[in-house]
């Protein structure tokens, strides 16, 4: 390198490193005209859009990462990056707001971290549009401070595009990365969705409408196929004072237990659902002698229920009341076949809990 090679580059860097701190000193009015521009088309007030907890961190971080590029040559780090187009999974989790239950709302929120968007506390409606334009508003707002100071400081033309070029990249990395972000926040979300519509969300077993539905295909292949299936509606007897005596928390995790125990029993054929608050119905499927298995089933079941449950060091001793529906053909419907099994299940908890019942035709066999 020539001598005055050199003294420019020493002139270049000295001017970068004033033009760094310039900027550095001027993020509170960039980040004010982003919040001035945010208000104007977002609809909300300037009070409401710039209170400490509206998430404007991302808009310093990213006035922050120019600057110390200015500084030290270095970009901004891996995390930085992933920070500043965080907004693209804010907005992905404002879209399903309406729909999520409250409590997996309150789970959501707690993910989203100190440096984002919090949807209870921050008034920004986020949206695609919004942080497309929050972006390009921060990148004009940049280039317009960094040309204020370059004029102020005396600062090359030269050194001033080269910033305000690496603004622009910035911009539209940011872009790309809250993209990606969204679509893949937004993915994730739907897919908890779909699993939320179908299953029990304390158990994790399918619910009652998933349970019609594939019992009503199951009920109509036996039109093609000999055999039967098998429908038990188990109902736990005095789990009322589970909760009563032990608290709410404990009676839950008896359910995950016994679910857990349930679901083990299934073949790939079979099925359980969790339908009410202590209620289950498990189906066994393609069973060529379903009379015979109904009962062989039904004390499995009943046997892996009244094994004890432990929890928080006490041994909680349950029993459970089963009716069983056998369905030899596919005449019936889901309805039907579940009306018969509750039945049965009742006339247990009518004649002492803690047995089982088989209903056959719509008649109700000898307690066992």
């Amino acid at each position: 390198m020539s001598a005055s090679s050199y003294v420019d580059e020493a002139v270049r860097t000295a001017e970068r490193i004033a033009l760094g701190n310039a900027l550095e000193d001027r993020t509170d009015d960039i980040v004010r005209w982003c919040q001035e521009m945010f208000a104007k088309h977002s609809g909300a007030a300037l009070e409401e859009v710039s209170v400490a907890q509206s998430g404007w961190a991302t808009t310093s971080l990213a006035v922050h990462s120019i600057a110390n590029w200015l500084k030290s040559g270095v970009s901004a780090n891996h995390l930085d990056r992933e920070r500043i187009a965080s907004l693209g999974k804010a907005a992905a989790r404002r879209r399903r707001a309406p729909v999520m239950p409250a409590r997996t709302n309150e789970e959501l929120d707690a993910d989203l971290g100190a440096g984002l968007l919090s949807q209870t506390e921050s008034p920004l409606q986020l949206s695609v549009a919004l942080i497309t334009r929050l972006n390009l508003w921060w990148s004009e707002a940049t280039r317009a401070v960094l040309a204020e100071e370059a004029s102020r400081l005396k600062i090359s033309a030269a050194t001033l595009d080269e910033s305000c070029e690496m603004v622009v990249k910035s911009c539209h990395s940011s872009l790309v990365r809250m993209a990606k972000q969204f679509d893949a926040e937004f993915k994730s979300l739907y897919e908890r969705l779909s699993n939320l519509a179908l299953h029990d969300s304390l158990t994790g077993l399918v619910n009652r409408a998933t349970l019609i539905e594939w019992l009503d295909r199951v009920i109509a292949r036996l039109a093609r196929q000999p055999g039967g299936i098998v429908v038990a509606f188990m109902d736990l007897d005095n789990f009322k004072e589970v909760n009563d005596v032990y608290g709410h928390a404990c009676g839950d995790d008896v359910l995950v237990e016994l679910a857990s125990r349930l679901l083990a029993q299934m073949r790939p054929s079979d099925m359980v659902a969790r339908i009410g608050g202590d209620e289950f119905v498990a189906v066994f499927g393609d069973l060529s002698e379903p009379l015979d298995a109904a009962q062989k089933l039904a004390e499995r079941l009943h046997s892996i229920v009244t094994e004890p449950v432990i929890v928080n060091g006490i041994d909680l001793h349950m029993t459970i009341s089963i009716g069983i529906a056998v369905v030899l053909g596919p005449e019936c419907h889901s309805d039907e076949v579940l009306a018969q099994a509750d039945a049965a299940m009742y006339s247990v908890k009518r004649t002492g809990l803690n047995k089982i019942i088989t209903v056959d035709g719509g008649s109700l066999n000898r307690p066992v």
